[in-house]
């Protein structure tokens, strides 16, 4: 990976683990007070206080990371097949196929993990997908990320999503609600995070997501994934999940 490339990735983990740290600086200070609280100094010398603290704090950052490594935005994605998200619709969408008449990969992609150059959901022009989430979410941003530009052909890069709206539904025929309109810029960071526009009272397990362009390419546009993030209201995880 090129040096530049590097740089792009560290700017964007210093933004996203800023907030992070704050948060654990007061997660240690309410562990350490809660050591003291519980143990007697009679029992405990000053020694064994600390290796408590250390221990407490030492799971804390674990948790932390690992939680961060899973998700890169450091918020749940309650989109994600593998906790039970699922496509529900395309809404009529065209999948783009090669000259050998073969589509790239199909659009359960984008609600998996992995992201890998030419490993996206190809479609021609512009598109939309429902996807039902894990349970009820009320939703307060979304992600959306692509392969970065320095990995990709030259001009592979404008077969990005640009412009794209975000739906909450009560049912595929359902007119939906508005989380509002955004753009997605190939000059930022890979992975960008999305808060919405227009907030809902309501909790929503029916998400869709309409692409109305991309950056240029007249042939096809190419979704590598999609997540979607709030806060749980009531889960229906599935069988797999639940086991």
């Amino acid at each position: 990976m090129e040096v530049h490339v590097l740089k792009q990735e560290v700017h964007f983990l210093k933004t996203e683990l800023s907030n992070e740290l704050l948060n654990l600086r007061d997660q240690f200070q309410g562990d350490f007070s809660n050591v003291l609280r519980g143990v007697d100094i009679g029992d405990y010398n000053s020694r064994e206080v600390l290796r408590i603290f250390e221990e407490t704090s030492k799971k804390t950052v674990k948790d932390q990371i690992e939680f961060y490594d899973a998700t890169k935005t450091g918020h749940l994605d309650f989109a994600l097949g593998s906790l039970g998200g699922s496509i529900v619709s395309t809404r009529g969408t065209t999948d783009y196929k090669s000259h050998s008449g073969t589509s790239a990969h199909s659009v359960q992609h984008i609600i998996q993990s992995c992201v890998m150059p030419g490993e996206c959901w190809a479609f021609k022009g512009s598109g939309a997908v429902v996807i039902r989430l894990i349970g009820k979410v009320n939703i307060t941003a979304v992600s959306i990320e692509h392969v970065s530009r320095d990995l990709l052909p030259k001009g592979a890069i404008k077969n990005a999503p640009k412009d794209f709206s975000v739906w909450g539904l009560d049912s595929l025929n359902d007119k939906g609600h508005c989380f509002g309109n955004f753009s997605y810029d190939i000059n930022g960071n890979p992975l960008q995070y999305f808060r919405i526009q227009e907030a809902s009272a309501n909790s929503f397990q029916l998400i869709e997501l309409k692409i109305h362009n991309n950056h240029g390419n007249p042939t096809y546009t190419c979704l590598y994934r999609f997540r979607v993030h709030g806060i749980i209201g009531h889960p229906t995880l599935t069988q797999t999940v639940s086991n």
